[in-house]
């Protein structure tokens, strides 16, 4: 046996190479998505639902997943993937956090690998494209919109839908097969039922064809040959919006529902354009931001110091002109990235900006879908398209040639070290406040408290004892409709039909129902030896100590009644029927208006009723009898 011979008797086989070292590039796709998955889950194990999760849990509870559910427009958003998903998720786990985790876990893993296949579709499977995925996977510009359970049921999706629409457009492109264009238009299609923000995917799929079409020139003859080519996906994708138009207006024209566009002045268009593009977008795209402040609870918007804004500009500039002095054709896809950040800012402006300042800019959940296109420029950055023969520029062949090999690895090995380590940095920073719900052991008591309920219990309508919703928020903010996804269903029932209370309890500020009583107007003691104010025609008048204003009340009064009878409670013009029985008693009731008296008519007059006591005033705890 020669040496040669020897050596290769003694080379390890396919079989006998470890499973990681047969496929780097697999390997690395595989650290990566496992670094993501778990920097996400330490963020979402800490964290918890807040404010639109329990409306969007309530409005679920409450309808019937149907057309009209999932069609209608709600604060200006045509979300039927988002509300399909709530439906089924409070129908099978109501406030159950840990099913909402792994559900957005589990998306968050499908659209990396639509992210990852869009990035081979583009420049075929070689381990360059292990940077922009791992920048895709990692960036905190993602972080608040894939880990907030209202945020992610929309961004999540339009993420899917522009990563799988891209892939199968520049398919398309090249092989012009018909069944492509059809991918490419469900995809366009899927995100038209994800996010109306979708729409800014006509533009820059525009240009982002002549920057993935290496043999297109910029002149009118070129352009409209590629655009007869491939007709056919134009034609989908026009389709496809003017039915979306039809169903988004009919959507929008039904009850509660709103498109919140407010056309705001000039001066909030430029801060916002500012903020969006120079404190969050581009210190995000570079690790960032450096550090985060509260935003409502449990949320946080940037604020980086100004030194680390300033760095990342000057780094950011120096990219994009290194890549247009080395790279053929990039200026194409910053263009590419350049009109879809634009539609974005558009698109915010008339729906955020006039409503919530300027200050949303530094919210990154509403930059989240611009990671797609800036992960295809950085991809154009480093990497030739698949069969593409001519990407380099002479003079950055040139510098390339100037630099020894060894060199650029370790400068690309500091680069990617430093980026990963601020990105964890700001990972970490946003899961301080994330993880800082103030109302989650008010859930959980609440939670606990329902189950307890015993059967019959009467709850008595109020607005929620703590800021979880808010007014804003309105019939939302009611605790009938905020417990309904775990109510029973017949207690679901008795709140949404009773109208009068003999016992109600109420929802106190520690998440516990605990017996009602009311605060506010009374009536003065009875006169002496009387049982209390008794009939005079079927019709009973009971003063108060003073008038109360028009309000939405609690008026309770309390009785004896030698038999079954009903009446009339009246509070100036409001009124509601009510059940007398046989004997000591009370009823209270909801009714909007005001007066210096309560009365009480359409008494039977073979019933002998007497009201002893009679309340007008907000539902509060009932005090603790004393002994």
């Amino acid at each position: 046996m020669t040496t040669t011979e020897a050596t290769h008797a003694d080379a390890p086989t396919a079989e006998q190479t470890p499973w990681l070292l047969r496929d780097p590039i697999r390997t690395g796709f595989l650290a990566i998505l496992l670094l993501m998955v778990a920097v996400r889950y330490n963020i979402l194990r800490d964290s918890f639902f807040i404010t639109d999760d329990f409306m969007l849990q309530s409005r679920a509870m409450e309808h019937p997943l149907g057309w009209d559910y999932l069609t209608r427009v709600h604060t200006g958003h045509f979300e039927p993937v988002g509300f399909g998903f709530m439906w089924v998720l409070t129908h099978l786990a109501p406030w159950n956090w840990s099913a909402a985790v792994l559900c957005m876990l589990v998306a968050q893993v499908l659209v990396a690998v639509l992210v990852w296949r869009m990035l081979t579709e583009l420049f075929t499977r070689r381990a360059l494209i292990l940077v922009p995925f791992a920048f895709y996977c990692l960036t905190p510009l993602t972080m608040p919109a894939f880990t907030w359970l209202s945020a992610a049921i929309i961004w999540l999706p339009l993420t899917a839908a522009l990563a799988g629409a891209v892939a199968n457009h520049v398919v398309y492109l090249r092989s012009g097969r018909w069944e492509d264009a059809v991918w490419a238009i469900f995809w366009y299609c899927f995100g038209l039922a994800s996010f109306e923000k979708i729409v800014i995917y006509l533009p820059f799929i525009a240009v982002l064809s002549l920057a993935v079409s290496p043999t297109v020139r910029l002149t009118v003859r070129d352009i409209w040959s590629l655009a007869r080519r491939t007709w056919l996906v134009w034609a989908g994708y026009a389709l496809a919006s003017v039915v979306y138009l039809i169903i988004y207006l009919d959507g929008s024209s039904r009850a509660e529902a709103t498109a919140d566009l407010v056309v705001p002045t000039a001066e909030q268009v430029t801060d916002f354009v500012y903020l969006s593009v120079f404190r969050t977008m581009i210190p995000g795209a570079l690790g960032g931001p450096w550090d985060w402040q509260p935003v409502s609870y449990a949320g946080a918007m940037v604020d980086s110091p100004r030194f680390f804004d300033w760095a990342c500009w000057i780094i950011a500039a120096a990219i994009v002109v290194v890549s247009l002095l080395t790279r053929r054709r990039i200026g194409r896809a910053w263009m590419a990235l350049l009109v879809y950040l634009g539609g974005s800012i558009a698109a915010l402006a008339l729906g955020r900006v006039a409503m919530s300042g300027s200050m949303a800019a530094l919210e990154t959940r509403y930059l989240a879908d611009t990671v797609v296109p800036l992960v295809i420029v950085i991809g154009m950055c480093l990497m030739a398209l698949d069969e593409e023969k001519d990407a380099w520029l002479p003079q950055g062949r040139v510098w390339l040639a100037a630099i020894p090999r060894q060199t650029r690895l370790w400068a690309s090995g500091v680069a990617c070290a430093i980026w990963l380590a601020l990105a964890l940095h700001s990972a970490n920073g946003y899961a301080i406040f994330s993880a800082a719900n103030p109302y989650q052991s008010f859930v959980e008591t609440t939670e606990e408290s329902v189950r307890d309920l015993p059967e019959g219990t009467q709850v008595f309508d109020t607005q929620l004892p703590v800021s979880i919703l808010g007014p804003i928020f309105g019939e939302y903010n009611l605790v009938s409709r905020f417990i309904a996804p775990i109510a029973p269903p017949e207690l679901r029932q008795d709140m949404a039909t009773r109208e009068a209370f003999t016992n109600p309890v109420i929802l106190g500020t520690d998440g516990t129902f605990v017996p009602m009583g009311i605060e506010g107007f009374a009536s003065p003691p009875p006169l002496e030896g009387l049982c209390g104010w008794q009939p005079v025609d079927g019709r009973i008048a009971v003063p108060l100590t003073d008038t109360a204003f028009p309000w939405d009340w609690a008026v309770r009064i309390g009785y004896l009644s030698g038999g079954e009878t009903t009446g009339t409670l009246r509070l100036g013009n409001a009124a509601q029927e009510v059940e007398f029985h046989k004997g000591l008693g009370e009823v209270v009731v909801h009714l909007v208006g005001g007066g210096s008296e309560i009365v009480v008519d359409g008494l039977d007059p073979g019933v002998n009723v007497c009201i002893g006591d009679a309340q007008v005033g907000n539902p509060v705890p009932k005090p603790a009898a004393t002994e």
